[in-house]
């Protein structure tokens, strides 16, 4: 289905061009001064005969190999014919990109993200003198009770032709956040999920500008939020509202605002009442987690799920394990569970419009009810790994409902019954912060970014925006001396994290991969987890080698941010090692 809606809003981009000359919504309420200046609107050719010169040379044909067999024959053949259309294709995007009405992107040169947390100054190898965990926690629910007013969307798939307003809502969605520090004097660092299937940068830098002041009075040295990407959540991120609107009315409005300095909102899936309330909810959770810390002692324990996981794209790797860090309290009160999962949160489809918050919330009701203990799930390195309902042995037609409340129940039974013998973790806190950029090479996305779909922080390579990369953050978290994190603002290939990526061999691209895995950087002394879709959404980062075809039958493609993302996030992982210790 993404791949048709893809190639639909490809040819629908064409005639968005045209909306800018008639759109009499756009323009009544718009005020004209004396004499506008039309802007010019210049097509460079010789970019465009650029495109078309050199696309044949960007094939992959140097580094296609002799076949050995007639199935391998068949399998370069197609994939030399699907890079024929998505060059193609790529090319008249390309075309259409440079001309269709568009915001304006902040200069890559000048801009800055001010909301943006380094982290720590000083790494520590061993806990303080008299270092003590200390941990709070906060919660509370994003809705606002308008969810079925027809004017909320679900995230999850693209809706065409007709818009996913919300029909029912199961369950809640809820913020979740903890605030941890290992008593050293270092500073405190914040967590908050979100049940959303996004959110961009710019609404984190939003949320920390909320709570700018109170960090600055508390040492808080690091908020980041992260999202479980639930397919079945009120859109967050943008891209899930009234496509064809968008299409057709976006340009009209970027045009207006530009000849008569007005302010027209443009069209995205996001609610404004309801992302206000979770600014403020998720800015309470963080006050409530910093102001209820308590001293306490860390454990941690695994517990294996692998045959409940569906991994559907090579290389087939996979973290089989969810993994809980459990904080007991001293004076014996309430704990609180952290767990890092693999799968994605796909319980009610990716096409549905009822809301729920797939497994974890079904987990935490599970959690705060048996095991009387607060819960806060983080997701892993999830790209194309979701539920497998196999083992559970669910009856036949069995409602989506009960299979994620029976996965859910699973999950809690093998974390309390099946999890390794627990380990307490030290109190250590080592945390760093980096900024890069990753290029948006995919020009369906740079179209929506133009339009204004999207909510993430674009900036701009040139005069006329014919490149753009998306400004995002990577992150280091030491917990103990034996665990450490990586924080990637996406859904990321385990195999960058943990090794197995494919060789030229064997990859789509007939290319190596030619980086070390997560875990290689940070070292086999330590066991490496990954928090992803922190801090960002930038998409699917697949290793360059694999990342395919539109036309291949697999959905990651579509919605990454392009064929590089794998490459700069390791190479920004690097960068940020090799300034840790």
């Amino acid at each position: 289905m993404k791949k048709l809606i893809s190639l639909i809003l490809s040819v629908v981009m064409v005639f968005s061009i045209g909306s800018v000359c008639f759109n009499v919504n756009a323009f009544a309420e718009a005020e004209a001064p004396e004499a506008p200046v039309i802007p010019e609107i210049s097509v460079d050719s010789e970019f465009i005969m650029d495109e078309f010169a050199f696309w044949i040379g960007s094939l992959g044909l140097d580094s296609m190999k002799f076949p050995s067999d007639a199935d391998e024959f068949t399998d370069m053949l197609l994939k030399f014919l699907y890079g024929i259309v998505d060059k193609l294709i790529d090319v008249l995007l390309k075309a259409i990109n440079l001309v269709v009405p568009s915001i304006d992107f902040p200069d890559k040169e000048t801009y800055v993200n001010d909301q943006f947390y380094p982290g720590m100054d000083e790494y520590l190898e061993a806990p303080a003198p008299g270092a003590v965990w200390n941990l709070g926690y906060g919660s509370g629910s994003i809705q606002t009770g308008n969810e079925m007013d027809g004017k909320h969307y679900v995230g999850g798939s693209l809706s065409f032709p007709s818009p996913k307003t919300v029909s029912a809502v199961y369950d809640d969605q809820r913020v979740r956040c903890v605030a941890l520090n290992d008593g050293s004097g270092r500073g405190t660092v914040v967590f908050a999920v979100v049940d959303a299937f996004g959110l961009s940068n710019t609404d984190v830098a939003g949320i920390r500008a909320q709570l700018a002041d109170y960090a600055k009075a508390n040492n808080i040295v690091g908020i980041n939020i992260a999202v479980l990407h639930q397919h079945s959540c009120v859109d967050t991120f943008g891209m899930n509202g009234d496509l064809l609107k968008m299409v057709f009315t976006n340009p009209a409005s970027n045009v207006a605002n530009k000849l008569f300095g007005t302010d027209l909102k443009l069209l995205d899936g996001r609610n404004p009442e309801f992302m206000a309330n979770l600014y403020n909810v998720t800015e309470q959770a963080v006050k409530t987690a910093v102001e209820t810390m308590e001293e306490g002692k860390m454990y941690y324990s695994t517990a294996d799920i692998e045959d409940l996981l569906r991994e559907k794209r090579d290389p087939y790797v996979v973290d089989g394990d969810l993994h809980r860090f459990r904080f007991v309290p001293a004076d014996g009160s309430k704990e609180t569970w952290i767990v890092d999962s693999p799968s994605h949160c796909v319980g009610n489809g990716a096409a549905g419009t009822e809301v729920t918050g797939d497994y974890p919330y079904y987990m935490e009701q599970i959690i705060n009810k048996k095991e009387n203990a607060n819960f806060m799930m983080v997701l892993g390195a999830e790209l194309a790994i979701s539920s497998d309902y196999k083992p559970l042995n669910l009856p036949e037609n069995y409602e989506s409902i009960e299979g994620i409340n029976a996965y859910a129940t699973e999950l809690v039974r093998r974390l309390v019954e099946e999890s390794t013998e627990e380990v307490e973790v030290a109190p250590l806190l080592n945390f760093k912060m980096a900024q890069y950029y990753v290029p948006v090479t995919n020009q369906i996305l740079l179209f929506a970014g133009k339009l204004g779909a999207i909510s993430n922080t674009v900036v701009g390579l040139d005069a006329m925006d014919r490149e753009a990369e998306i400004l995002t953050e990577i992150g280091y978290l030491e917990l103990g001396t034996d665990i450490a994190v990586a924080l990637v603002p996406g859904e990321l290939e385990a195999a960058i994290a943990y090794g197995g990526c494919l060789g030229a061999d064997d990859s789509w691209t007939y290319e190596d991969f030619d980086y070390p895995s997560m875990q290689e950087v940070v070292g086999e002394d330590k066991k490496l987890l990954v928090f992803g879709l922190m801090n960002d959404q930038v998409g699917y980062i697949l290793p360059d080698n694999e990342f395919k075809s539109l036309l291949a039958g697999e959905n990651e493609e579509i919605v990454a941010s392009g064929n590089k993302a794998g490459s700069n996030t390791i190479e920004a992982f690097i960068s940020l090692m090799e300034t840790v210790k």
